[in-house]
């Protein structure tokens, strides 16, 4: 009987621990697509996003800059959608825009950024 009951807050003990580790520990991809963005104003909305995302995400915002979409100056909306439509993933679709003929080459199974670096588009080596 006591061994039973050791089993038992054994695999009480286990199970709490996993969840206390599954709410503290935060997700490795970091934002989701369902994280709010911060709440803006409506002359905010009109703004480039890279205008803020220079100090939100600067990291993104210069491998955008440097990149040959920036050099284009290919705007965040182009790819991610307006403030109402953004989608933190552009789907293949978005990219087919400007990249129909390249799109006809890939590998159908495959999202765009799995051979290219985000943003920037050089090959992943």
């Amino acid at each position: 009987m006591v061994k039973q009951e050791n089993k038992i807050l054994s695999a009480g003990l286990i199970l709490t621990l996993l969840a206390a580790l599954i709410i503290a520990v935060p997700p490795v991809t970091g934002k989701s697509e369902a994280d709010p963005h911060p709440e803006l104003t409506e002359q905010e909305m009109l703004m480039d996003c890279a205008e803020c995302h220079k100090e939100a995400t600067p990291e993104v915002e210069k491998e955008w800059f440097d990149s040959v979409h920036g050099i284009a100056m290919v705007k965040c909306y182009q790819c991610h959608g307006t403030f109402e439509t953004f989608r933190l993933t552009p789907t293949k679709q978005d990219c087919a825009t400007c990249h129909t003929n390249m799109l006809d080459k890939c590998p159908q199974e495959k999202p765009c950024w799995e051979c290219h670096v985000p943003h920037s588009f050089k090959n992943k080596k």
